[in-house]
């Protein structure tokens, strides 16, 4: 394979695609959603007859179903997380520190979800995203950071009073 010829592909068609996938999902997820589209078109690159424009949209568009479901899924249990949390605890902080833990960025949830929902340490979280056990670590405290000092946040906010349960 002609890796100039691939080059020229990716350059001529990098921007629309991106634009494509941002125009559809969060520009976080579009460049994944770019990344693994053109890393299939690598995959499959003839120079002789290399795929078109409308063909990477199609690609594109498969990889962007893809981040929809997940998304569904991710809905699906936190609104069964918070159904359970409040029938079990009869609070409404529940609902709001899942609340929270969906307004985190994607990775950073994803990786508090792996660890406290799914039971996975540090370096099964780590596996499991791609990356070393270091920054799945960081990732971890990152988001833990996080969470903590928005319910610090919307605790203290707007005179409202701590639930205790």
């Amino acid at each position: 394979m002609a890796r100039s010829e691939f080059d020229d592909f990716y350059r001529s068609h990098y921007n629309q695609i991106l634009r494509f996938a941002e125009r559809r999902v969060d520009q976080e997820s579009a460049r994944d959603v770019c990344a693994e589209a053109f890393a299939v078109a690598w995959r499959k690159f003839d120079p002789s007859n290399p795929p078109g424009l409308p063909w990477m949209y199609q690609t594109a568009r498969n990889l962007i179903g893809t981040v929809y479901r997940k998304e569904a899924r991710d809905l699906k249990l936190v609104s069964r997380i918070t159904a359970e949390a409040l029938t079990s605890s009869g609070t409404t902080q529940a609902a709001e520190v899942l609340e929270l833990l969906h307004a985190l960025p994607a990775k950073d949830r994803e990786a508090l979800q792996l660890t406290y929902w799914d039971g996975l340490s540090a370096a099964e979280v780590a596996t499991v995203l791609g990356c070393s056990e270091q920054a799945a670590w960081k990732r971890i405290s990152r988001a833990k950071r996080k969470l903590r000092a928005d319910l610090d946040l919307q605790n203290n906010s707007g005179g409202r009073e701590e639930v205790h349960a």
